[in-house]
């Protein structure tokens, strides 16, 4: 008789697809996230349920089989139970069942519904079990756990699972080796020829099963090891790579303090630098720092603030904490704005940073760009370039933890310098080594977005000076011990380049704190910046 699965039968959605919403709206705390993003990864629970379609017979039974579908996948009414980690309380309770449901267990206690004295703890669970059942499935999954968080079905299901299935599995590694044995006379093998961030081979991994992935893109094949070698390689391995990257750490953080090239020598370490381009304001003829916005700070109310220097042939740059109202509007309005920088002088005249650039129209139409191009050893703009960059911020710690924000003085610059020459000893010999990066940017309209607007020819450039050394130092410290050791460190410098880059913008908003940098890929493209963030090697321990 022909083998059917229950995938040709049937596949219910609906609480597939709100588990699904639940698990990508765990953000950051979605398993395999921590090791890289990848923007087309698949919900865990939905691969789990797809194998499990695939592998389980259809019966003649279908609800049955339905019933039994989602007991597996702990989508079940016990299941739920043993998912659910948040009390409704007795006000979630209250607002479930009827009055004389909960007579005498709940009043009101100042106008709110709170437990009566004396209520006992299985009279609670009693109570909870009931309003839990009564509500609607999404609102349920508030209340849980996702399944991949808990070891599968209770003893009780396990038996009615098996009775249906005719298996003898006690959890569901073993459950998919009979199924697959059923099936197939041999374990199933899953392969996914894309498999991108990797959730297809995890989960089927994680099943027990065999699994293959492959992909065009190494970066993809690199994540799909990562996720079942290190976090499906279980606590041991996870706190061996621990260890590991602690210790490259301790010796960079040793090498920089030792340089003192992130301390202020008060006591200070920084934690923060905030760069900004420069150009020349054609009517005037000074150098404008550019930035969409001066705020720095909306919970700590810091701003920057533009001060003519004619000397300098420019503008001074000074921090203000505790803004007023009026400086704090003034700093909204910053020196780009509908990418045209805006005269300090007179914010009437604007021009259009396109025209800055030199960028203009060939003889068949097509447009020319007016950027020098970098070369491989650039590491700065060249003193005729026409954008400049320029450090005008830095954020310290002080030895009792408090941030504070500072304007740039000598003693910064004379750090910056140094940090540009102990690059400039390393880089050729690091570059060599493949420890920074070399090659020149990949051709096509989205990655040659840096080369147009910037003239940044090589992925380098994509980075400050600052930001090179400290990587150039990370991978210069790192022991591929093995091969494990090897891809897990490979994913931890790829975390921080993604958090670390000349295109990490700088976010003034961010959770209503001090302030951070986005990541690089925040969206899908490699968008260059009027000012950015830079990170010291604190935020990577």
């Amino acid at each position: 008789m022909r083998y059917t699965p229950f995938i040709e039968t049937q596949f219910p959605i609906a609480r597939l697809s709100a588990e699904s919403y639940k698990e990508r709206k765990a953000g950051s705390g979605q398993t395999l996230t921590g090791l890289g993003k990848w923007w087309g990864r698949k919900p865990l629970v939905l691969v789990r349920a797809a194998i499990l379609a695939l592998l389980m017979p259809a019966s003649d039974k279908p609800e049955q089989d339905r019933e039994i579908f989602y007991k597996i996948l702990t989508m079940d009414e016990d299941g739920l139970w043993r998912r659910k980690t948040k009390a409704l309380g007795a006000s979630g309770i209250a607002q479930s069942l009827k009055p004389e449901e909960y007579a005498g267990l709940i009043e009101l206690r100042g106008g709110k519904p709170a437990w009566a004295s004396g209520v006992t703890a299985d009279q609670k669970e009693s109570l909870e079990k009931l309003a839990f059942a009564r509500l609607p499935y999404e609102e349920k999954l508030t209340y849980c756990c996702r399944p991949e968080e808990i070891d599968g079905p209770s003893p009780t299901t396990w038996e009615e699972i098996n009775r249906h299935l005719g298996t003898r599995a006690q959890n569901l590694q073993e459950l998919f080796a009979e199924l697959s044995q059923k099936a197939f006379g041999h374990l199933a093998r899953v392969g996914d020829c894309f498999c991108g961030g990797g959730s297809v081979p995890f989960e089927a991994a994680r099943l027990g099963l065999e699994a293959y992935g492959s992909d065009l893109n190494p970066v993809a094949v690199l994540l799909t090891w990562g996720a079942i070698n290190l976090i499906g390689g279980g606590t041991e391995v996870q706190e061996e790579v621990r260890k590991a990257q602690e210790e490259v750490w301790r010796k960079v953080d040793e090498q920089i303090t030792a340089w003192g090239i992130e301390h202020d020598g008060q006591g200070n370490r920084a934690d923060a630098y905030l760069y900004c381009v420069e150009a020349r304001c054609p009517a005037t003829g000074l150098w404008v720092p550019l930035a969409p916005s001066w705020v720095i700070s909306e919970k700590y109310r810091v701003v920057a603030v533009l001060r003519r220097n004619d000397e300098r042939q420019g503008y001074d740059i000074d921090i203000v904490t505790g803004a007023s109202e009026a400086q704090m509007k003034a700093a909204k309005q910053g020196t780009v704005q509908k990418s045209a920088l805006v005269d300090p002088e007179d914010p009437s005249r604007t021009y259009p940073i396109a025209s800055l650039r030199g960028d203009r129209r060939g003889p068949n139409g097509e447009t020319i760009y007016g950027l020098r191009l970098w070369e491989n050893e650039d590491l700065v703009p060249r003193p005729d370039d026409v954008f400049q960059e320029r450090l005008y911020c830095v954020r310290w710690v002080t030895p009792e933890g408090e941030r504070i924000y500072k304007a740039v003085t000598e003693a910064d610059l004379e750090r910056e310098r140094k940090v540009l020459a102990l690059l400039t000893e390393r880089f050729a010999e690091w570059q060599e080594k493949g420890y920074i990066p070399s090659k020149k940017i990949t051709p096509g309209y989205n990655t040659e977005q840096p080369i147009r607007e910037r003239g940044w020819t090589h992925w380098h450039h994509l980075f400050n000076p600052r930001q090179l050394l400290v990587h150039g130092l990370l991978m210069e410290n790192l022991k591929f011990q093995n091969k494990l050791l090897k891809v897990a460190n490979m994913l931890f410098l790829g975390y921080i380049c993604d958090n670390d880059s000349k295109l990490c913008a700088w976010n003034p908003h961010f959770s209503k704190g001090p302030g951070n940098t986005r990541n690089t890929f925040s969206n899908q493209a490699l968008n260059t910046l009027f000012n950015f963030g830079v990170k010291s090697i604190i935020w990577a321990s």
